[in-house]
Parts: structure tokens; sequence; C-alpha cells
């Protein structure tokens, strides 16, 4: 008897029903043009759409990467806003005599009379004048030959102790004759002082230091402004001494006045404006506040993490590009020159000694790094700081007194008495040694500069879903249609496996019931 012909079934059950998951997900996914390619019957028509929808899903592939690689140029812009305030932080003013050594206290040192000699300020001055200048080069020889001097004087005078230095140069209370803020007096004990070495004796005006001139304790709390204008600024009036004024190393009589924010160190040989006598001299400013972004965007701006700043271990103030040059300047001059410059701050706990120019060697060092500082041709990692507040300022002058103020003025100087006292009859003398400068804000709003990233995270997210949204139509359900895709994919294969566990076990134990395998039987035509 012969039985009908019986094929088992091969384990193909799995793959059918893989690729029956993967055809219904992209029959019926909410991505356009995918559904396309198996809905069309006809081959010329299916070639198409498959050649449209990998065409645009290579667009949307390419334009998403150029914007990924946008995204980590970091790009940035600015963004400039005029903010209104009803009250503003008024800043630090600081203010040196164009004069820095007076004449009185040279003749009374034995040495600086000497060294003020021996610098040939005074013959570099005469050669050059008793024949005339009759061309560029002989000016530029004078020039030079002047601050050769004059480097020599400075060299000396900054070998002093700075109580030395402080004693010798213009003291406050001789200059400041008169003082008023927003209204209400002010006196000396609103300033503090530094030496700076080209000017001397500098002090400054609502500095927020811990301590005043005289070295007593001071208000840190900044002082405010509360209404724009000439009258509620800051108005000094200040005595000049030109009587004290070395004549063969100053050139120009007057102030140097520079405004900035509390928390920098001035460098007034480097900013500020010249006030002179015989005038009173309005400087009305507008503020403007800068932030920039740190890296790794473009600015790469900085607080002055890690990045050393001697005059903040010395003056207490904040880090800026300049600091850190000049501290960047003074470092390789320590180190490859075996002192300290005067131009630049230095702790003490250093224990560097002062540059003595009088040596050869250390001159000619000294001079290198100072044309390397010049030149900007030290390797110096000194970024922007991140936040920065500069004044915009418009300077006008009149003359001051004037002539129908001056006998007024005379007989007030004669009450004060001094120095003051001996010049008062003189309209001249009196217009030559008197200084009034009125700083004041304009308006009560200020200027934000701010740089703000060009394409954060959301924005990149954002565009990226509009050019794959534009090009295939996916979107947030789309990816959640593929997901369950994978969920289902995932869950096939562990169920494949453990299968496949299961049916290995059963063939090493021989009592356990195996499942009959399917058999299809096979007619056949008698």
């Amino acid at each position: 008897m012969s039985y009908p012909e019986m094929k088992v079934l091969k384990a193909s059950h799995d793959a059918m029903t893989l690729r029956k998951l993967g055809r219904t997900i992209l029959q019926h996914t909410s991505a356009h043009g995918i559904p396309n390619i198996f809905r069309s019957r006809h081959w010329l028509r299916r070639t198409v759409w498959l050649f449209f929808v990998s065409f645009a899903l290579c667009c949307a592939l390419w334009q998403c990467t150029e914007m990924v690689l946008t995204y980590y140029t970091y790009p940035s812009h600015e963004k400039i806003m005029l903010i209104s305030s009803a009250k503003l932080k008024f800043p630090a003013v600081t203010i040196c005599n164009l004069n820095s050594v007076r004449l009185s206290s040279i003749k009374r040192s034995f040495t600086m009379a000497t060294s003020l000699q021996d610098s040939g300020l005074e013959l570099s001055h005469r050669r050059n004048r008793s024949h005339g200048l009759n061309s560029s080069s002989e000016l530029a020889d004078e020039q030079v030959q002047y601050a050769s001097a004059f480097h020599k004087f400075a060299s000396e005078f900054n070998q002093l102790s700075d109580e030395q230095k402080i004693e010798m140069g213009h003291q406050l209370d001789d200059m400041l004759i008169f003082c008023s803020f927003h209204g209400q007096e002010c006196n000396s004990s609103f300033f503090s002082r530094f030496i700076n070495y080209k000017f001397g004796n500098c002090y400054t005006f609502n500095s927020q230091k811990p301590t005043e001139v005289r070295g007593n304790s001071s208000n840190t709390q900044p002082l405010n402004i509360t209404k724009a204008g000439f009258m509620y600024g800051l108005h000094l009036e200040l005595f000049i001494q030109q009587i004290e004024y070395v004549r063969d190393m100053t050139h120009a009589a007057g102030i140097r006045l520079l405004i900035h924010d509390q928390s920098q160190m001035p460098f007034p040989e480097d900013e500020g404006v010249n006030v002179p006598p015989g005038a009173e001299t309005e400087i009305g400013m507008m503020k403007v506040h800068i932030n920039r972004l740190k890296s790794p965007y473009g600015s790469k701006c900085t607080e002055g993490e890690n990045i050393k700043n001697f005059y903040k271990d010395v003056y207490g103030a904040e880090y800026t590009r300049e600091a850190c040059k000049r501290t960047c300047a003074q470092q390789n001059i320590m180190e490859n020159c075996g002192c300290s410059h005067w131009e630049f701050a230095c702790p003490k706990e250093l224990r560097f000694p002062k540059c003595n120019l009088s040596k050869a060697a250390i001159h000619e060092c000294v001079k290198l790094y100072e044309f390397k500082f010049a030149h900007d041709e030290l390797n110096c990692h000194c970024p922007l700081q991140c936040r920065e507040e500069l004044y915009e300022l418009t300077v006008s002058g009149s003359q001051w007194p004037s002539t129908a103020f001056i006998e007024n003025f005379s007989k007030e100087l004669k009450e004060m008495g001094g120095q003051m006292k001996d010049i008062a009859d003189s309209p001249a003398l009196i217009r030559d040694n008197f200084v009034k400068v009125v700083v004041y804000f304009k308006q009560l709003n200020f200027e934000l500069i701010e740089e703000e990233p060009s394409m954060t995270e959301i924005n990149l997210i954002s565009n990226m879903g509009g050019l794959v949204g534009l090009w295939v139509g996916f979107s947030v359900c789309t990816l959640a249609e593929f997901f369950e895709l994978f969920l289902d994919v995932l869950l096939l294969f562990i169920r494949r496996c453990l299968r496949t566990a299961g049916s290995r076990s059963g063939d090493a134990n021989p009592y356990v019931q195996k499942q009959a395998p399917i058999y299809l039987q096979k007619t056949t035509n008698i």
C-alpha cells in the first residue's frame, strides 16, 4: 500500500513573519512617498517612486549634515539694545597730574637731583633746540634722545620705595580745592591712590577700594546716579601746582583723566584724556556694556580662570586683556632678565629686585622685551574679557575762571593760603594753575551689546525637522512607527532564540514530547 507523498515544512515561518512586519510598516507609514513604492503595480512606476524617494532622502541627509557641521563651528551674532534705567552705577574716575615728581621734593633729595642731572634731560633738550629743527629727522632724534633720558631718570626714580615715591609726588590734599557729586559735597575720603610709573601719584574717585588716600577704611559700595545732566555729575576743581613742575621733564600741563569700571585696573599712560588748565572741561558720557560668549564660540572670552594676573594680586583688579599682557611681559622679564620692571605690577612675595638699567646686560635684556611688548611679539595667551564696560565720551570746554568771576576766585585763594595765596593776585597764574572738570551722564540709559549663539540645540533640531519634513515627510509619528518596527523585530528574534533553545533541550531528553511535524498530503490523479 502506497502512502501519499508527505512533505515537512522548513522553518521559514519566522522569515515570512519578519518580511511581513517590514512590509506592513512601510505600506502604512506616514512618511510620504514610501507607501507609493509598494502600492504601484507597474514596475516602471515603482522604479520612478523608488528613485524619487532615494533622491529626497539623500538631499535630506546632505542638508542635515551641513547643518550639523555649521552648528559645530559655533556661529554667533551681536545683539544691540538701548536699555533705559532709573538708576545707573557711576564709574570710577582716575586723575593724575601730568607732572609726576614735585620740583621741591627733588631739590630736597640729593640722590634724585643728581639723577636728574645725570639723566641728560636738560642737555638733550638744549642740544636739539639750539640748532633749530630743520628736518623731520632732527625732530625724531630729539624725541628718541628725550625718551632715552626720561627712561634713565624713571629707572632711578622707580628704585625708590613706594613711600618715597608717594612723598615726592603731588598730594591730593594740595590739589583738590572743591569736589561735589550729585549735588552733594565730597572730599579726599572718596578717593583711593595708586602709583603709576609715568604720572606718579594717581587718585581714583569711587574706586570701591576698602581704604582711601590716607589709609582709612572707606565705603566699598559704588555710588549711583539717579538724574542725568551737568548738575548731577562729578565736579572737581584742582590746583595742578605748575610751580612744582620739573621744566626739563614735563612738557605739558594739566590733568590726565580716565573713566573706567571699578573692577578694572586703569592705565592712564595708554588711555584717558588730557584736561588743560584755565578751562572748564565738560565730559558727557554714554555707557556701553559688552557681554561676550566663552569658548567654543568665536570670541573665546574668559573671566580670567587659570590666567596669571599680577594686577589682581597687587591691586585687587579683575582680569582684563591689557592686564594680562602686562603680566605676561613682567613674567618674561623676570624669567629672562632676573628682575622686575617698574612699568608693570609685581607681587612683593616673588621677591624679584627692580631692574637697574645702569648695568649694561640688564639694560639690553629689558630693552629687548620692551620692544617685544610694544610690538605684541610676546607669546601671551590673553583672550578678551567676557564682561566689559566702556564709556563713550563727549568733551567740550570753556574759559575758567571767567574775567567776571576771577576777582572773587582770587579772594577765595587768598583765604586758602599756601602756594595758592602766592598766585592769587595774578589772573594769568591762576589760569595756568587751576583746572575744573565736570563728568556726567548725558542720559539715563545705556547701550547693551550681547554676543548670542546664531544656532542653538533647539534651532538645530527644528531646522533638521523642517528639512527632513520637506524632503521625505518624516515626523515624530513616523519615527514612532519605525520604533514600533524595531520593537517588533526585536521581539521576533527573542522568540526565535527561545524556540531554538527549547528545541535543543527537547532533543537531549527523549522523554519530552516533541511537537508533531506538519505534513502536507500530496494527492495524485488516478
